[in-house]
């Protein structure tokens, strides 16, 4: 059994004939089914705001006629395919200027309310994905809190930015995990490589710490520290997405030389061994450091 179908549309722009598929309507064996997209009708409010009210209720004398008239009709005809095919011609030559009908198309299925339903759903209605919300895994900003943070907060300099007026010759500022002193000078930098910041922010950061480091081992000589007793740390955990200049930065920070680049290079495991250094060594916050006069 053919059925036929003709798809209603909002013309937005009769010169161009822009035009968004709002409803449609399909004849099948007795049955006349016809359905207006809620979501796309609420579209036009957005695109054509002074035309809508005048869709609204021209929606509602279309909607009115199929169910007083066209599905009468249609009953009455039903096993008679080139009336009903008639019948969704005379709706296609119908137009107001904004809302018109398609000349009406073929297809050989049966349908019924669900099989429509189904076929309006694909065809006219307004899919809308939901956006799929990333998962971030915020396991290595826990770890740096739980073993690093928390334990020496009391301790060291915590979250603290060094200023470029503490230091000299240091032309930016940069925040540090931490930083303490006795006898020597520690310092860490956690960078998550897993939360994917933008590659060049990540390079930027390590770039400056390689800048800060020989700086701070510099005030420290003032201050009566040996450089080369000072213990920097970077804390970096394996990269495990799919993004290559990932990969290859880790690549690269793992097979450098920690003398050259002034700061060791450890992943979050082995965090707390620092941890029980700097606490074994009954540390000082950097800041009394800045404070003692030479």
């Amino acid at each position: 059994m053919k059925s036929f179908y003709s798809i209603i549309r909002f013309v937005n722009n009769p010169l161009s004939k822009e035009n968004l598929a709002i409803g449609l309507i399909m004849i099948s064996n007795d049955k006349i089914f016809h359905k207006f997209s809620v979501e796309k009708i609420q579209l036009v409010n957005k695109i054509n705001p002074l035309n809508f009210k005048l869709l609204e209720y021209t929606i509602d004398k279309v909607s009115n006629f199929i169910k007083s008239e066209l599905e009468n009709e249609v009953s009455l005809f039903s096993d008679d395919s080139k009336v009903n095919l008639e019948y969704l011609k005379r709706l296609s030559i119908y137009n107001n200027g904004f809302l018109q009908f398609d000349s009406p198309s073929v297809i050989n299925i049966d349908f019924d309310e669900v099989k429509f339903n189904d076929f309006f759903h694909k065809y006219i209605d307004l899919v809308i994905k939901p956006v799929e919300k990333k998962v971030i895994d915020n396991s290595f900003a826990r770890v740096i809190k739980n073993v690093f943070r928390e334990p020496l907060k009391d301790i060291i300099n915590i979250d603290y930015k060094v200023k470029k007026a503490e230091i000299p010759n240091l032309f930016f500022d940069y925040k540090l995990d931490g930083i303490g002193y006795n006898g020597i000078i520690y310092s860490v930098k956690s960078i998550d490589l897993n939360s994917e910041r933008p590659i060049d922010q990540i390079r930027k950061d390590i770039s400056e710490l390689e800048s800060l480091n020989p700086r701070i081992d510099l005030f420290g000589k003032s201050k009566g520290f040996e450089p080369q007793y000072n213990k920097h740390y970077l804390v970096i955990d394996k990269y495990k997405g799919k993004k290559a200049s990932y990969h290859e930065l880790y690549e690269i920070l793992s097979n450098q030389n920690s003398d050259h680049y002034k700061y060791h290079l450890i992943n979050s495991e082995e965090l707390k061994d620092v941890t029980s250094d700097i606490k074994n060594a009954n540390a000082n916050k950097f800041t009394d450091l800045i404070n003692i006069s030479n």
